[in-house]
């Protein structure tokens, strides 16, 4: 007959060390994740944009929808023991300005940078600059003059800050009142809107559009959809290159660098869009040189 007392002292002696190896574990000072990605994860881009994060980083990550964590993200980041919040979307970055000033909160996909009071705070926005379409402008189509930039007074002062050659900044409050404002302006050769959901609703972008082409004034636009429905050009942010730069952001700061030191970022790439039929009938030329830069030429 075999004698079980061997094998039960090897089995009880395996049990005690595990249960050793657990206490161990649970009592030391380890990051379950030092760094946590809040939005609406379920959207494909949105994912997209945060496996590229993660891809960027060389640390513990947590992924927390936005609906599971709203409400409770400040207890989630205590759980973690998480440094690091990064906030992509409105509805993430408006929870995240809730959590402990010592979280740090890096930010993106948002249009531009979110006014707070907040200080331990940085990250991408996605807007470009007017600066950037001005840039292009006097480079390709040196013959467009005056150029007229209307947007609400907060993203106007993000997006349009800094003195800029014949260049005119109107700041409106809501939709009828930017339709108004345009639809009065004269004595200039291009326009462009800064994105802002509350002023360019359908109704007054179709408004814009009929002004544009009546006047033949082309319109800046700010998406593809834009560009698609008649702006003479669009710069929409590349989203890779967007996930490279909050990854950035997030391990400076594990590296010990202040998020406020850290400043907040456009885009450091923009994809191009044209539309050649928009050009044609307003007899702009359109260089081949930023043909060749386009991302899509629609005719």
């Amino acid at each position: 007959m075999l004698n079980k007392r061997p094998t039960r002292t090897i089995f009880y002696s395996m049990l005690t060390a595990l249960l050793m190896f657990s206490l161990l574990l649970a009592s030391s000072p380890v990051h379950a994740a030092r760094v946590l990605i809040v939005g609406d994860l379920n959207y494909p881009f949105v994912a997209d944009v945060a496996n590229g994060i993660r891809s960027a980083l060389r640390t513990t990550i947590g992924e927390y929808p936005i609906a599971s964590a709203r409400g409770r993200l400040a207890t989630i980041v205590e759980q973690e023991r998480a440094q690091v919040v990064v906030a992509l979307g409105n509805s993430a970055v408006t929870e995240a300005m809730h959590l402990p000033p010592e979280i740090s909160v890096v930010y993106g996909l948002v249009v531009s940078p979110p006014r707070s009071n907040r200080s331990n705070i940085t990250g991408v926005y996605m807007a470009p600059p007017a600066s950037e379409y001005i840039t292009t402008i006097r480079r390709y189509f040196p013959a467009i003059g005056k150029v007229a930039v209307a947007g609400s007074p907060a993203v106007v002062r993000s997006l349009a800050t800094g003195g800029m050659p014949q260049v005119t900044t109107y700041q409106v409050d809501n939709a009828i009142d930017l339709v108004h404002t345009i639809s009065r302006l004269s004595d200039f050769q291009a326009l462009l809107l800064l994105p802002d959901a509350n002023l360019l609703t359908s109704s007054a972008m179709e408004s814009i559009f009929a002004f544009s082409f009546r006047n033949n004034i082309p319109l800046l636009g700010i998406s593809e959809a834009n560009v698609r429905q008649g702006s003479l050009f669009a710069l929409v942010f590349e989203p890779k290159t967007v996930s490279r730069q909050i990854g950035e952001k997030v391990q400076s700061i594990l590296n010990g660098n202040d998020a406020s030191e850290l400043p907040h970022s456009p885009p450091g790439k923009f994809n191009l869009f044209i539309n050649s039929n928009t050009a044609r009938k307003m007899e702009i030329t359109i260089p081949a040189e930023l043909l060749k830069k386009a991302r899509k030429v629609y005719p």
